[in-house]
């Protein structure tokens, strides 16, 4: 009985299972860019308040910026897509 679960659970992710990796990528490389960022472009001490404005334009802190700005623009069009996809299935849902 079990078996039969796994099953219909392997076949419905099955073909989205690249798709799960890419936004878990996009995920991972947000929340790490950001805790750097915080780390290495805006540390929390007097002098980090003095070196921000010469840390923001270094290249490793725009590196992490575009990251930040890009992943959140690809995890924005990921819960579109997805509230796309429920309301769609759930508009043409086939009672019987």
């Amino acid at each position: 009985m079990i078996n039969y679960y796994l099953k219909i659970v392997y076949n419905f992710f099955k073909p989205i299972y690249l798709l799960i990796l890419f936004y878990v990528g996009w995920i991972f490389l947000h929340y790490f860019s950001a805790q750097l960022y915080i780390s290495y472009c805006t540390p929390q001490t007097i002098w980090g308040f003095i070196a921000s404005p010469f840390l923001s334009v270094a290249p490793h802190c725009n590196g992490l910026r575009w990251i930040i700005y890009e992943s959140g623009t690809i995890l924005y069009g990921m819960w579109t897509s997805l509230a796309a996809w429920i309301v769609t299935n759930l508009l043409t849902y086939k009672y019987d």
